[in-house]
């Protein structure tokens, strides 16, 4: 099911309690790369994503698991993950476990996800209130950037249960329904060559968008 235009209402998004996952042990990456600066601005890799849904839903983005202490600050407050070792299913169990209502979950490596794609998949999810989940798709499911209901809380326990830690596989045999988000949205950095390299194209984007600017200005004094 594709998504909707339709802006989500102040009241279905003060029923979502906003977070980050940041659990994860960055073993590809060979260090915490939540606390790469990025290039262009200086900003750590999981300002993004906390930026992104604040904007949104405001001052109010939880982290979800074990973080360096200098991250602690820059969000809203922690979730602990109860599931530790069971990847993102278990730090979403754990939101949902302690917040009681819907949940939007975002990777902290996720830096291109932006307001907009927020709030496409929240209108979504408030539109059609019989989803289990609501989360972003592009040639596939992303797990990791959407709402997750109280409904979800059964398969979760389940599958963590039987240590089937899969949370995709989960999303395709559920109440799932999907919003198309552009691709570059979606980039997920896993690797220190893909941080870089998505780094380096972030800086020259917002460079070129720099000088096209003042471009028109000085069109504009002519």
């Amino acid at each position: 099911m594709s998504g909707s235009h339709t802006t989500p209402s102040q009241e279905f998004l003060a029923s979502i309690q906003p977070t980050v996952l940041v659990g994860g042990k960055s073993t590809r990456f060979g260090r915490d790369k939540l606390r790469e600066p990025i290039e262009c601005d200086g900003e750590l890799l999981v300002q993004r994503p906390i930026s992104a849904l604040r904007a949104v839903f405001g001052q109010r983005v939880k982290l979800v698991g074990q973080c360096h202490p200098s991250m602690v600050s820059m969000a809203d407050g922690v979730i602990v993950d109860d599931y530790p070792g069971s990847g993102p299913m278990g730090g979403v169990l754990s939101a949902l476990r302690r917040w009681g209502g819907p949940i939007f979950v975002l990777a902290g490596d996720m830096p291109a996800f932006d307001a907009h794609s927020v709030r496409e998949i929240a209108a979504l999810a408030e539109i059609d209130r019989e989803a289990t989940v609501v989360v972003a798709r592009s040639d596939r499911i992303h797990p990791c950037a959407g709402i997750y209901t109280q409904a979800a809380i059964g398969e979760l326990y389940t599958r963590l249960a039987s240590g089937d830690f899969r949370l995709g596989d989960m999303l395709l045999s559920g109440n799932t329904r999907t919003v198309p988000i552009v691709p570059c949205r979606l980039v997920n950095l896993n690797r220190q060559y893909e941080f870089f390299e998505w780094s380096r194209s972030e800086s020259a984007r917002i460079s070129t968008g720099a000088n096209a600017t003042l471009q028109n200005r000085d069109s504009e004094l002519r």
